[in-house]
């Protein structure tokens, strides 16, 4: 199976899990590692290190990220420059996250995975019109 883990600023990676697990329930090889204010480099490395090693079996680890060049992603990075088991993804949504663990548990492989993730994380960013919506409303009429 592949390992997943949710990373990001202050509870950020908490918070999508708690999230994830309204709509998926528990994940199993699922584990977020939060950076709360407080906390130095060296805790998140440490908390990183420990999440990794959970997913000792795992043939792949893939890294969400909340941010681009933030601590979280520059310590998942260094980890995976030591390990090529795992791929980082950067700017995680919800979105993402939800299609990369039901493609993860359907079996998908990781490469698939990261692919997948990133194309619905585009998709799922946009503004509402509510002008485009009354319009079509009227049209209706």
């Amino acid at each position: 199976m592949i390992g997943i883990i949710v990373t990001g600023h202050g509870k950020f990676a908490q918070g999508l899990t708690t999230a994830l697990e309204l709509v998926l329930g528990k994940q199993e090889m699922y584990i977020d590692v939060n950076f709360p204010s407080g906390d130095t480099a060296t805790q998140l490395e440490e908390n990183m290190t420990k999440a990794i090693d959970e997913f000792k079996e795992c043939e792949n680890i893939v890294v969400f990220a909340d941010l681009l060049s933030g601590s979280p992603f520059n310590t998942a990075v260094m980890k995976a420059i030591q390990d090529e088991r795992i791929k980082v993804v950067y700017g995680v949504n919800f979105g993402m996250l939800v299609e990369a663990v039901m493609n993860r548990n359907m079996g998908t492989g990781a490469d698939e995975i990261v692919n997948k993730a990133v194309e619905t994380g585009k998709t799922q960013i946009g503004v509402f019109n509510a002008d485009a919506v009354k319009d079509s409303d009227d049209d209706a009429l």
